[in-house]
């Protein structure tokens, strides 16, 4: 089977004639409004020399729409590609889970954060591929990546913040056809003619950066009050340098809530961030939790911890101090032979993008590492660790 990648998105779809004179459906890049709906698209990642935004779309292939109200009946489907919307990527994500070996089992659902247009967007599930995907350190085997319909423009912070806040409900949505799916796809047969499905061993983890932290709190919150939607979903959860505030994990507040859906919280921060400080300064004047960290790890939920990279500053070239063989892909999947690229030096916002001992940590995270066993971590508390600069 073919390596693809799944794009949720709740931004347009429209028609539009290709290279062939025949019309396909393909997402815009036209309307900057949170639609109540969601479409689904698979992606190819691209190979070396493919990777501008034309050539990537090209590898985008939106899927038939449709509304199904029961998934049981996908165990005796044979052919996945038939199907149409989640029935199409839940069976197909089964089944490349299933198939993976197990190394590469896990799939990844990641949020983006603020000033995100389409092409920005597609780029970046390129790069997430590259850098999360296609290294064997990895445990990931495939992405599923939520792209909600932000204006890709600096000047647009606040009018980001209103179509985050919907597109997190409607993401509240797809984790109850999700929750749905599991439930009606392992149900025990009836029909004795036919295997019960087995769980594929793979988990999935969650990621979220910067303003799609906002996006996951208001899913959160939406799926908060349905008792029927408990149920453990993901692995790992990692909150990226994110746009919420300081206070955003403690008690009643819903990210409180992420221990009763995932294992593990991880939030990073770093103190030096200043694409929050300036939106702080301009349009956001709480104190954040992506810059400063949570306001006291005692009001932390259970098995959430924080990872400090503010002493990462990448002003030194990139020559290791450290043995340590995750810090080593690293640095060759970041092509790091020299200084950390000069927009994380001066922001210190994409750290899981550029920065070697980030990505190496993480890497270390999503494997199910204990978080006292993670190498290049220098403990602070139980719950504090602080990245060291190689």
């Amino acid at each position: 089977m073919t390596m693809q990648h799944w794009i949720l998105t709740n931004r347009p779809v429209g028609r539009r004639k290709n290279a062939g004179g025949t019309f396909e459906e393909r997402i815009l890049d036209e309307q900057n409004e949170s639609l109540p709906v969601f479409r689904l698209a698979s992606f190819s990642p691209a190979k070396k020399g493919e990777r501008d935004f034309e050539r990537l779309e090209d590898r985008v292939e939106v899927i038939e729409d449709g509304y199904p109200s029961s998934y049981e009946s996908l165990r005796f489907t044979e052919d996945a590609r038939s199907l149409a919307a989640t029935q199409r990527m839940f069976l197909e994500m089964y089944e490349d889970m299933k198939a993976a070996p197990k190394s590469k089992q896990d799939t990844l659902f990641f949020i983006h954060g603020f000033n995100y247009s389409w092409p920005d967007a597609l780029t970046h599930l390129q790069k997430l591929h590259e850098i999360y995907v296609k290294p064997r350190t990895s445990p990931i085997g495939r992405i599923v990546y939520f792209t909600w319909p932000s204006w890709g423009s600096l000047l647009k912070y606040q009018k980001d913040q209103e179509i985050a806040r919907p597109s997190g409900q409607l993401l509240g949505r797809v984790f109850g056809k999700t929750v749905r799916f599991y439930r009606d796809f392992f149900k025990p047969c009836k029909n004795g003619d036919s295997e019960d499905p087995e769980y594929c061993g793979g988990r999935i983890h969650l990621a979220a950066h910067s303003m799609g932290v906002q996006v996951l709190t208001e899913m959160v919150r939406f799926i908060r009050p349905y008792k029927f939607l408990d149920l453990a979903l993901f692995g790992e959860v990692l909150l990226l340098n994110g746009d919420a505030g300081w206070r955003s994990l403690e008690r009643k507040r819903p990210l409180s809530y992420l221990p009763d859906i995932a294992e593990r919280i991880h939030v990073y921060n770093h103190e030096s961030d200043d694409a929050l400080r300036i939106s702080g300064w301009t349009k956001n004047s709480e104190k954040r939790l992506g810059r400063l960290g949570p306001r006291s790890l005692d009001l932390l939920p259970p098995r959430t911890l924080v990872v400090d990279c503010s002493d990462l500053n990448g002003s030194s070239p990139a020559k290791p101090k450290s043995d340590s063989a995750m810090l080593a892909v690293a640095r060759r999947v970041l092509n790091m032979d020299s200084k950390v690229k000069a927009k994380e030096r001066l922001f210190d916002h994409w750290g899981y993008l550029n920065r070697p001992e980030v990505v190496a940590d993480i890497y270390q995270v999503l494997k199910g590492v204990s978080s006292a066993e993670i190498e290049g971590r220098a403990p602070r508390s139980e719950r504090l660790f602080r990245l060291e600069e190689s």
